[in-house]
């Protein structure tokens, strides 16, 4: 007698079946472990695909890592800036300088630094942030 060694159509749909549930078990399983997939998660995993891992420095570190960039920065020389950490990958910029194209500066030369994500420009124009209008109703304290 011989015997047929292949799969009858009820096994093949019984496996089918079981191969798919699982499937779908894991599935939602993972989604509610990993997270949702939506499109600004996907572009951003497609994006740091060619990119090397980004660095995780500690707020102080951010900090400093943009006190060194902005003090590199020639145009820059004369202002007097400070760097306030917020996490580990924001920074608020804080000081006064001559004009407006000094302040876009300081606050791209602070985004480009690897690592800083998240750049808060607090920074004052001279000549334009400290002028007192008559009847003008200023809060100067900016702390939250």
């Amino acid at each position: 007698m011989s015997r047929n060694k292949g799969l009858s159509g009820a096994q093949v749909f019984l496996w089918t079946t079981v191969g798919v549930g699982t499937g779908l078990v894991a599935g939602f399983a993972l989604s509610e472990w990993v997270g949702g997939v939506n499109q600004t998660r996907v572009k951003r995993a497609a994006k740091s695909l060619g990119h090397p891992s980004p660095v995780h420095h500690t707020s102080a570190a951010s900090a400093r890592a943009v006190e060194g960039a902005l003090s590199a920065e020639a145009r820059l020389s004369g202002c007097s800036l400070a760097v306030v950490p917020i996490s580990r990958s924001s920074v608020e910029l804080r000081g006064w300088v001559g004009d407006r194209a000094a302040r876009t500066l300081a606050a791209r030369v602070a985004c480009a630094v690897r690592g800083v994500e998240t750049v808060v420009n607090s920074i004052l124009v001279r000549g334009e942030d400290d002028r007192i209008i008559p009847g003008d109703k200023r809060v100067t304290d900016q702390s939250a």
